[in-house]
């Protein structure tokens, strides 16, 4: 009752790689026997005998056998292992984010001259926007803070600029178009952008949307962080 109720639950592709499986291990076997029943034959078969006890007919009938047998199972096996190579492959593929393009009013933007621009980041939307008289001169994606971390809410202003040079000190790597906000050990930066917050505090920008924001503005300019942001 035990076997057959086992024997019930194997799918039919199962039982087939179990029989090739067994196949292949008889194959083994009657080799080993061969050899053995050659060494202990009568000396009315010594011909035979010899024949069949000798290391090199013995190897080569090795040979064969575990030829055939790679052979059997490689028909059996390779067709799934190939298809699950490729499976992982587009998994891979399809978990790359895709991060909005920046977008930019150049009509606004040329009216900036610094003192009349001012950011907002949007956490909720995750998207930072530079306002040139109170208008959108530019929109842009982010990265704020992962879970278990915390991007600061409130109004700012830019006290550090360093364009180039930058490095952070929990990643060590680099951070362009670095602007401090407050004399905070948080600022605005170019940076990876996954698709969700990931920082560790920061706001991470694309790194064109940073420069353009690095260019139109400068030291005490404003920068609001809000949960959520309705333009008025």
């Amino acid at each position: 009752m035990r076997k057959s109720s086992i024997s019930s639950k194997l799918s039919p592709a199962t039982a087939i790689r179990l029989i090739a499986l067994g196949i292949v291990a008889s194959g083994f076997c009657s080799c080993s026997t061969t050899a053995t029943v050659g060494r202990s034959s009568t000396s009315g078969f010594r011909n035979a005998s010899r024949y069949a006890s000798s290391p090199m007919s013995a190897r080569r009938s090795t040979e064969a056998s575990s030829q055939s047998s790679v052979g059997l199972l490689a028909a059996i096996f390779g067709k799934k292992e190939g298809s699950s190579t490729r499976s992982a492959s587009s998994k891979k593929t399809a978990r790359r984010p895709t991060i909005p393009a920046t977008k930019v009013n150049q009509l606004i933007l040329a009216q900036s001259d610094r003192g009349n621009t001012r950011v907002v980041i949007d956490i909720a939307k995750q998207r930072a926007y530079l306002l040139v008289n109170e208008r959108i001169a530019m929109e842009s994606p982010i990265s704020s803070a992962r879970p278990g971390k915390y991007t600061p809410r409130g109004t700012f202003s830019i006290s550090e600029r360093v364009r180039s040079g930058k490095i952070s000190t929990i990643y060590g790597v680099g951070m362009p178009y670095w602007m401090r906000l407050s004399g905070s050990v948080i600022g605005v930066h170019a940076g990876y952008l996954p698709g969700y917050p990931a920082s560790a505090g920061c706001v991470r920008l694309p790194s064109d949307a940073a420069q353009l924001i690095y260019d139109h503005t400068r030291y005490g300019t404003k920068v609001t962080i809000t949960s959520s942001w309705t333009r008025a």
